[in-house]
Order: C-alpha cells, then sequence, then structure tokens
C-alpha cells in the first residue's frame, strides 16, 4: 500500500503538519526533528502529494475561467486553445459563465477569494472588469481575452477588427460592388463599431456608397441577419454587396436572399465576420474575415502561465491580425490583401448556429 503522510508522522512521533512543515521546507522545525523524519521518508519510499505540496503553499494548479456565455459560436474554438496550452503545463480549468448575471458573478468571485484558482483568464469580462482590476492590484494574475475589441486596462489578448472590417471593404471594392448594405451588432458593441469603421474607412473616396439608411442593426444571430435583410427589402434599398459583423448573421441574410429571389454572389456578394466552422456549410458557403479564436486563446494562457511563473507581462494588449476567407458568397476575384483562400479555411464540424 502506498505510504501516506499519516504513516510518517506516526512512525517519526510527530504530527502531520510538522512532515508539512518539513516537505515545505519551513525553517521552524529543529534540525533532529527534520533528519528523523526525512530518514523515515527515504526508507519507506514515501513521496509528497504535488497537489499537497501545492495547496500547502498556497497553490491549486488550477486557472479560472470566465466566459460571458457558452453558446457563442467562437467560444470552442477559443478554449480549446486555452485547454490546447494549460493542460500540457499541469494545469486544470475551472469554468464559470457569467450568463447567470449577477448570481453566477457572485459565485465566481467567492471561488476567488476562496483562493480556488492561481490565476483568472476572462473573455469579455464586462461588468467583471472593475472587480478584477482589483484583484490583479492585489497580485492575482489575471489575463483578458478581448473580443469586442475594446482592450481591457489589464494584461489582454485581442484581435484588430477595424482592419478586419477594412479587409472586408477591400474584398467588395475588387469584386466591383459600390452600393453596399451593413448590418451591425446590438448598440454599444465595440467590436461591431471597429469593424464599421474600417470598413467605412476603406471605401472613402474609391465611388462605393453607403448610405446610413443601408447600415441595420440586429441582435447577432441568425433570425436577427434575416431579419435585418427583410427590413431593408422592404425599404426597397438597392444594394448589391452586403456586410455583416458576425457569421451568424451573414446566414440569416443569405436566407433572406434566397427566398427573396437574390441571386448570391451574381447579384449581392456577401462577407461574414468571424470564420466560425458553420460558415463553410452555408449555402453558398459564406466568405468571411477570419478571427485567429484559438491563437488568441492559447496565447492569453500562455500569458498567464508566464505570469504565475514570475516572467515579465507586456504592457501592450498583444492583438493579432485578421484574414479573408474567400469562399462561395463573393464572386472571384484577383489576390485582396489578406485573403486566404478556400483549402485554407478551416473546415471542423460544430453544430449549426
Amino acid at each position: 500500500m502506498r505510504v501516506t503522510i499519516a504513516d510518517v508522522a506516526r512512525l517519526a512521533g510527530v504530527s502531520k503538519a510538522t512532515v508539512s512543515r518539513v516537505l515545505n521546507g519551513r525553517p521552524d522545525v529543529d534540525r533532529a526533528t527534520q533528519a528523523r523524519i526525512e530518514e523515515i521518508m527515504a526508507e519507506t519510499g514515501y513521496v509528497p502529494s504535488s497537489r499537497a505540496v501545492d495547496l500547502a503553499r498556497g497553490r491549486t494548479r488550477t486557472l479560472g475561467v470566465l466566459a460571458p456565455t457558452l453558446h457563442t459560436p467562437w467560444m470552442p474554438e477559443l478554449l480549446q486553445g486555452v485547454a490546447d496550452v494549460v493542460e500540457p503545463s499541469g494545469y486544470g480549468l475551472l469554468l464559470h459563465s457569467a450568463a447567470g448575471g449577477a448570481p453566477a458573478l457572485e459565485r465566481f468571485a467567492a471561488n476567488v477569494r476562496g483562493h480556488a484558482v492561481d490565476g483568472v483568464l476572462a473573455v469579455d469580462p464586462g461588468v467583471a472588469l472593475e472587480h478584477l482590476r482589483d484583484l490583479h492590484r492585489d497580485g492575482l494574475p489575471v489575463v483578458v481575452v478581448d473580443t469586442g475589441g475594446s482592450p481591457a486596462p489589464l494584461p489582454s489578448v485581442g484581435a484588430d477588427y477595424t482592419d478586419g472590417g477594412r479587409r472586408a471593404a477591400e474584398l467588395m471594392l475588387a469584386a466591383g460592388r459600390l452600393r453596399l448594405a451593413m448590418i451591425t451588432g446590438p448598440e454599444g458593441d465595440p467590436a461591431g463599431a471597429a469593424c464599421a469603421e474600417g470598413f467605412a474607412d476603406r471605401l472613402t473616396g474609391t465611388g462605393a456608397v453607403l448610405r446610413a439608411s443601408h447600415v441595420t442593426e440586429a441582435d447577432g444571430t441568425e433570425q436577427g441577419g434575416y431579419d435585418a435583410v427583410q427590413r431593408l427589402m422592404r425599404a426597397r434599398l438597392f444594394f448589391d454587396g452586403l456586410f455583416a459583423h458576425g457569421d451568424p448573421m451573414a446566414a440569416g441574410a443569405l436566407r433572406a436572399l434566397q427566398e427573396a429571389g437574390r441571386q448570391v454572389p451574381g447579384e449581392v456578394a456577401v462577407v461574414g465576420f468571424g470564420d466560425v466552422p458553420p460558415a463553410a456549410y452555408t449555402l453558398p458557403p459564406l466568405t468571411t474575415v477570419r478571427v485567429p479564436w484559438s491563437d488568441m486563446g492559447a496565447a492569453a494562457a500562455r500569458a498567464l502561465i508566464g505570469r504565475l511563473r514570475g516572467e515579465p507581462v507586456a504592457e501592450e494588449p498583444m492583438v493579432f491580425e485578421t484574414s479573408l476567407v474567400s469562399r462561395g458568397s463573393t464572386p472571384p476575384v484577383g489576390r485582396v490583401p489578406g485573403q486566404r483562400n478556400r483549402r485554407a479555411a478551416r473546415t471542423a464540424e460544430l453544430p449549426a448556429f
């Protein structure tokens, strides 16, 4: 049978706490007692539990992950990037969703206060940001994954959403689409604002037109994109190119256009944003701006583990570039800056939007 710390304590005639102090190199054990305990451990072949030692030293080797929801289409890819780094490093993950509102955040805070985690990786922390800043100031390692295009005042990882909008505009111009429409996310969405800024800036002075009447808001879902296109068509607004700030909305837009008899990409070119795996399976397959979700998750995990190891933390946010993934919802064009071809697109299968 495996020798336990209780066995060592009994044979040495001391308490388990004394054995624990020896294991942790504490100076408050006399040399004779320490020598006797070490001799018994050697004779019995006692091997201390690494988890027990970590707990005694105030470490859990567990990282907390705070996510706004698990229903977002890109979340599995981002979390897999985190897990790919964390698990080989000998850490576990404790996942919290903030979808339950204040009670969910309070449960998360209780775990942090109870020292259940060694550090926190927060995805779009929202209202929890101020609490995380306090924890960071108090010494808890915190890294934020920013998917909203608005860098947090903490060590963070994100993507260049403004440049992503520019890439979408480049593709529309290369395809000769000059009467454009745009579906944004909900009001106040910083990622949508960054996409819109980049898209509009690139169109300036090109002859392409994006009127305010052709910009409509949706809730980020497929149904929202479907309803947005129906509003545009009920208003009898003409457009030959459509940019949606999210692949689910673009998928809904494709369905609405098809039901209205508009040919994609012949009459209307459609570009989404995100490149979540189901984008490859719409009809036609969706051209989109790819965000490297897995790479972002992995980079955030490496930064957090590095912080735990005492490595210096970058003061500036780590920002990943986006790229174009060309599929069937836009016509074939010449090479566009930042473009990847269909073969380069990921085609891993996930549930539908």
